[in-house]
């Protein structure tokens, strides 16, 4: 079975080159934050409240999969990937197919990819936090 990728739309204006910058999780959620290549105050949070699996992968790993895959590109969702019915099986079932997506949030230098029964929530960090963020680099 081939991996099929369709564009996740997102309701706000993205800048083209984002980067990894954290990730945190705790509990059930999952907090990924990306910060804009040419503006480092611009900083994007991704929040899953629910995760069933994640993983972040190098790009250079996945060139193939971009190369066979042009929606996997930027941010992508799915219901028929590998990695979910790898997930899936390793339940024997448990986790019901028909409730989870794949996620994919492909940047500049990683794919970091969610599985969850929730698409995430998008809001672009106050200045403030941003400041915050960057004193609690650890």
């Amino acid at each position: 079975m081939k991996d099929k990728y369709e564009k996740w739309a997102i309701d706000l204006s993205l800048p083209q080159d984002l980067f990894f910058y954290k990730m945190y999780v705790e509990y059930s959620e999952i907090v990924i934050l990306l910060k804009n290549l040419v503006d480092h105050t611009q900083i994007l949070e991704i929040k899953f409240e629910y995760f069933v699996s994640y993983k972040v992968t190098i790009d250079l790993a996945l060139i193939k999969m971009v190369n066979e895959n042009d929606d996997f590109r930027g941010f992508a969702r799915s219901t028929c990937s590998a990695y979910l019915d790898s997930v899936i099986e390793g339940s024997y079932d448990i986790l019901e197919r028909k409730n989870i997506e794949h996620f994919v949030i492909y940047n500049l230098e990683n794919a970091i990819e969610v599985l969850s029964d929730e698409p995430a929530t998008f809001r672009w960090l106050s200045k403030e936090e941003v400041t915050v963020c960057d004193v609690s680099k650890t």
